[in-house]
């Protein structure tokens, strides 16, 4: 299933760079099932530009996420615990926020 990851620019070049998208300090990977809904939540720390990355994972793999308001988001967010390694081919789309 597709899934979207979001970043600034500078954090999403280090994932390109590296191949990986690796977890979070609190061991996971946050990721959301709608490109847009993935760029929220980086917007909403101020970010003027984001971009987003789709994956393809294993539905059965990804959890869904209890830690934001779905009401205030407007949509769910999920967690994947294992490091991402990416494709030869990424799809990165840019938005610009505000």
């Amino acid at each position: 299933m597709k899934f979207y990851h979001a970043a600034t620019p500078d954090i999403m070049n280090r994932i390109v760079e590296s191949g990986v998208i690796r977890r979070s300090w609190d061991g996971v990977v946050y990721l959301c099932d709608n490109a847009v809904d993935a760029v929220k939540f980086v917007a909403i720390r101020g970010a003027k530009i984001v971009q987003e990355i789709e994956v393809d994972l294993d539905e059965e793999e990804v959890k869904e996420s209890h830690d934001h308001s779905e009401a205030f988001f407007g949509c769910k967010a999920y967690t994947y615990d294992r490091d991402i390694n990416l494709t030869e081919t990424v799809k990165i789309e840019e938005y610009a926020v505000g």
